[in-house]
């Protein structure tokens, strides 16, 4: 994998702390819980200012670094939730 995954969660009630490093840079951005049955997070990952292809590959690899966390996760397009 090219990036390393840390969560934070509940840094404010139902918002964590998402933390990816790939080596040379850090990313941090805002995620929350959705109101699911399983265990959902979701992201905004045109946050991170990646380029469509890095984007790619950033979202494969969360998914599959959430998934070994129990989690699933969703991606939502844009900024100003």
């Amino acid at each position: 994998m090219k990036y390393s995954f840390e969560l934070k969660k509940n840094i404010h009630m139902y918002n964590h702390l998402l933390i990816c490093t790939d080596g040379q840079n850090r990313y941090e951005t805002i995620c929350e819980s959705a109101p699911t049955p399983e265990k959902t997070i979701i992201f905004w990952p045109d946050e991170l200012g990646l380029t469509p292809e890095e984007r790619r590959i950033f979202t494969e690899e969360l998914e599959q670094w959430s998934a070994t966390q129990g989690f699933r996760c969703i991606f939502y397009e844009g900024r100003g939730r």
